[in-house]
């Protein structure tokens, strides 16, 4: 996997997962993983965007990691569905703005946080 930035994590927890094997449902095929908790919305929101194809051991690992780095990023359990649906326009639109536009937004809308 990607390095991770240092200061971001906390001491992770383990949790047992599947192993990749779909014909196997034993307990002893269960591998242990850490789950990582980041510290902050920003830095779940680049997790999320950053974590690639490659960093997984198939598909089937990509989707289970980007459901994890989703969770964490939009809150699903502290977040109503239209304060994540507003998130996730806000990115877009603040994603699409070219650069001139993306600075007068941060001045109209202070309370908004334009990432690049």
């Amino acid at each position: 996997m990607a390095e991770e930035p240092e200061g971001i994590l906390v001491a992770p927890p383990q949790v047992q997962v599947p192993a990749e094997s779909p014909d196997e449902d034993s307990e002893d095929d269960l591998e242990t993983v850490p789950l990582r908790r980041p510290l902050n919305r920003a830095a779940s929101r680049q997790r999320f965007r950053e974590f690639r194809y490659e960093d997984a051991a198939g598909p089937r690992d990509v989707l289970r990691h980007l459901q994890e780095l989703a969770g964490q990023w939009l809150r699903p359990d502290i977040h109503t569905k239209e304060q994540i649906v507003e998130m996730l326009v806000q990115e877009q639109f603040q994603a699409v703005l070219p650069e001139e536009l993306r600075a007068w937004a941060l001045r109209c809308q202070p309370g908004v946080r334009i990432t690049g």
